[in-house]
C-alpha cells in the first residue's frame, strides 16, 4: 500500500464504524487501488504486513481496510474513513513523525516493485442511495460486491431516481442485507458512484437470484422492465466485482477485532523446531 500523507487519518476504520461504534458509515471515504503484478500476490502480501506492523507498534490512532479482488483486474483495494475533509487535512501531518515515518517509506520502496500504476479515489456517502447502513459490521465481514456505475453527462436526475425505486423495492420485499453508496468525486471520471454489499460469508451470493426476483416483484416487474430499458441511456458502464477481506493487511481498531480476534489478529508461523544436536 503506498502510504500517502493524505492516507493517515484518525478515526474508525474501512466503510464504516464497527458495531461496537456508531452505525452511521463514514461520510468521507479515501480508497487506494493497487494493481498488484502477476505472481506477486504472496511477497506482496508480506510487504503490507509491515504496514501494519509498523502501525501497530506505533499505536497509531488511524485505521484501514484492506481487500483483495475476487473477479477483475488483481487488485488490492484499501478504504479509510473521513468524518470531514478538514479532519483529513489536520492529520495529514500524523505520518511525518519518527520512526513511523521511516519504517512506512522503507516499506513503499518495496511495495513500489510488486505493483503497477494504481488509482487514488475520494468519494463521499450518499445516504439517499444507501439501504440499511447501520446493519453494516465490519468485524463480521468476510467478503464485498462492489458495483461501479458510471453515469452519462446530465443523467445524475435518472440515477438518482432508478437508484430510489429499486431500494423501494428492498424495502417492500424486507431484503436482510445492506448496501452503502458513495459518489466519487476525484480520482475517477465524473458520474462514478460505487455500491458496496458487504457479506459475512460467501455462500450469501447463493441468495442472490432470489433477493433479485423478491424486490423485482416487489417493485412490480412492469417498472422494473422499464427501469432497465432506460438504463442504456443513463449509464456509460456498469461492472460488478467481487473482493474478500485481507485481514493480515488490514490495520482495524480493538472493537473490530474484538468481533472476531482469531479471524482479525492472526499470528505469525511458528518457527520449525530445531532437531537435536547428535554428539559424536
Amino acid at each position: 500500500m503506498k502510504i500517502t500523507l493524505a492516507l493517515i487519518v484518525a478515526v474508525g476504520t474501512s466503510i464504516a464504524p464497527s458495531a461496537a461504534q456508531e452505525t452511521t458509515p463514514a461520510p468521507i471515504i479515501q480508497i487506494y487501488r493497487e494493481v498488484v503484478k502477476e505472481g506477486k500476490n504472496a511477497i506482496h502480501t508480506k510487504v503490507e504486513m509491515d504496514y501494519v506492523r509498523a502501525f501497530r507498534k506505533a499505536k497509531h490512532p488511524s485505521y484501514y481496510l484492506a481487500l483483495t479482488s475476487m473477479s477483475g483486474p488483481n487488485e488490492a483495494w484499501f478504504i479509510s474513513p473521513y468524518p470531514s475533509f478538514a479532519t483529513a487535512g489536520e492529520n495529514q501531518k500524523l505520518g511525518e513523525k519518527e520512526p513511523l515515518k521511516s519504517e512506512i517509506e522503507m516499506a513503499d520502496a518495496k511495495d513500489g516493485l510488486l505493483r503497477e500504476p494504481s488509482r487514488g479515489l475520494w468519494a463521499v456517502l450518499r445516504s439517499d442511495m444507501s439501504y440499511r447502513p447501520g446493519k453494516v459490521n465490519i468485524g463480521k465481514m468476510r467478503n464485498v460486491s462492489i458495483s461501479t456505475f458510471r453515469v452519462r453527462l446530465g443523467k445524475d436526475e435518472e440515477m438518482v431516481a432508478g437508484a430510489k425505486a429499486i431500494l423501494a423495492g428492498y424495502e417492500q420485499a424486507g431484503i436482510d442485507s445492506s448496501m452503502l453508496c458513495y459518489q466519487v468525486i476525484a480520482g475517477a471520471p465524473s458520474g462514478t458512484f460505487l455500491f458496496f454489499t458487504p457479506m459475512e460469508s460467501f455462500a450469501e451470493m447463493d441468495k442472490m437470484p432470489a433477493r433479485q426476483m423478491a424486490y423485482r416483484k416487489a417493485m412490480g416487474m412492469d417498472k422494473y422492465q422499464n427501469l432497465m430499458r432506460g438504463s442504456g441511456d443513463t449509464f456509460v458502464s456498469i461492472e460488478a466485482n467481487l473482493f474478500e477481506v485481507s485481514p493480515k493487511m488490514s490495520y482495524v481498531s480493538k472493537e473490530t477485532s474484538d468481533a472476531d480476534p482469531e479471524f482479525w489478529l492472526s499470528k505469525p508461523a511458528a518457527a520449525p523446531a530445531k532437531k537435536p544436536t547428535v554428539k559424536k
